[in-house]
């Protein structure tokens, strides 16, 4: 049995049905009961409720478990959810929990990016949370995705809609940051592969796609898809920054924080694509993706 923390969120339906499709037994763990499984015709994972800031819900939910993937993260905070709370508590309680049940293998979603002298506490807590991971003992594989797109994300699907309503994207500072997207079909084969793979153990797997973009790239991109076109309205950084900071102030869950922001004015690529150099995967191009959901 493998259990997934944030089995219904959007990595994590598409991760469990793959899994499911190669004959595993799948428990998908959420808060949120809120699945959007396309199995076609597959059969369902088992839905759980699982809270990682709750130890006793974990203990209910590993009974038979042999494998844990631990995907719960969150993109921004809010003033329930905090970075430190569900990035590094959160995986501390899951390590624990393995240790108490005998669950040795643990697959670990971090982020590319992350690092000791990150600038944003995304980031900061994500090297919080592998630090842990890399000390449990646990027959560990990390993976740091760069940002991922497909069938539900919120972030192509989010232009794309934005962009048949509106003539015009407004994109964060000049838009010159580099990302490196991966399709998450790509990066749930090699998670499922890596679970049936002992020379992934113990290793952190940096993960993009094939295509490096600068965020005024992806634009242009995703308009093409969409035969369209769309000015883009690049807005400074400091106006940017003060719209983050009131958002933070006045709203329980802010679309954009000053956190998110520092990310955004740093690359997010990789040149140890482990797609390539350890799964011998050849990475969907941005475009050719984008085609498969939004056309």
């Amino acid at each position: 049995m493998i259990l997934i923390t944030g089995g219904t969120g959007f990595l994590g339906t598409h991760l469990a049905a793959r899994l499911i499709q190669r004959g595993h037994r799948v428990r998908c763990g959420s808060r949120r009961k809120s699945p959007r499984f396309k199995t076609k015709g597959a059969l369902l994972p088992e839905l759980w409720y699982v809270d990682v800031t709750d130890e006793n819900s974990l203990a209910k939910a590993m009974e038979g478990v042999d494998t844990v993937i631990h995907l719960v993260g969150i993109l921004t905070e809010t003033r329930r959810e905090r970075f430190h709370t569900l990035h590094v508590k959160g995986t501390e309680n899951v390590i624990n929990a393995c240790r108490s049940y005998g669950t040795r293998r643990y697959i670990h979603i971090s982020a590319l990016g992350t690092g000791k002298d990150a600038r944003s506490q995304y980031h900061k807590t994500k090297w919080l949370a592998e630090e842990l991971v890399r000390g449990s003992g646990l027959e560990f594989t990390v993976f740091r995705p760069s940002v991922i797109f497909g069938e539900g994300d919120r972030f192509t699907t989010l232009l794309a809609k934005l962009m048949r309503v509106f003539p015009m994207v407004f994109v964060p500072g000049d838009g010159k940051n580099r990302m490196q997207p991966v399709y998450v079909k790509d990066l749930v084969e090699a998670i499922s592969v890596s679970i049936e793979r002992s020379d992934t153990m113990g290793k952190t797997l940096e993960v993009g796609g094939r295509d490096i973009l600068s965020f005024n790239d992806i634009v242009d991109a995703i308009a093409d898809v969409l035969g369209t076109k769309r000015l883009k309205i690049h807005i400074p950084r400091p106006v940017v920054k003060v719209g983050a900071s009131i958002m933070e102030y006045a709203l329980p869950s802010p679309p954009l924080t000053r956190d998110a922001l520092l990310m955004l004015e740093e690359d997010n690529i990789t040149s140890k694509n482990a797609l390539e150099d350890i799964f011998a995967m050849e990475p969907t191009h941005f475009r050719d993706g984008l085609r498969q959901y939004l056309c």
